[in-house]
């Protein structure tokens, strides 16, 4: 993979579209830095972290909450986001998951790459990346009421 000269533009994977979509001001009025993916044909947006190490330099990638609909619908806090994200099938959690993987991972080479990423001679990435739990929403019973 080549690098990219814009931070946000879609990158393409086998399973599908994902990009970085900068840092936005949410619904909680807190900053919160983005991610989108492509899935049914909508954008969906997530939130990305810095998960810093005990030597307070080092870190590694924390997935905190996904399936928000909107860029302004991000840091709802109905418990879960219930409501504000979209529930996905068991199937489509697995293709997330591995879009965001692989986002990241291209991420790495941009020429600026997102600040979530931005590494400097005393801060680096460690090469880890968590999804907390319900960092997705998956349906139950195929109703898309969510679990």
């Amino acid at each position: 993979m080549g690098k990219y000269s814009n931070t946000f533009d879609w990158v393409e994977f086998p399973e599908g579209r994902a990009r970085f979509a900068s840092e936005v001001r949410g619904w909680d009025e807190l900053g919160h830095e983005l991610f989108a993916l492509e899935l049914r044909g909508h954008e969906y947006f997530g939130e990305i972290k810095k998960s810093f190490l005990s030597n307070h330099n080092d870190y590694n990638i924390v997935i905190d909450a996904f399936g928000y609909g909107s860029k302004s619908a991000v840091g709802i806090g109905m418990p879960g986001g219930i409501g504000a994200r979209d529930a996905f099938t068991p199937e489509e959690e697995v293709k997330a998951r591995s879009l965001v993987v692989q986002l990241i991972q291209a991420g790495l080479s941009f020429e600026n790459p997102p600040h979530a990423l931005n590494q400097t001679d005393t801060s680096h990435f460690m090469g880890k990346i968590f999804f907390k739990d319900s960092w997705i929403l998956i349906e139950s019973n195929g109703s898309g009421d969510a679990q």
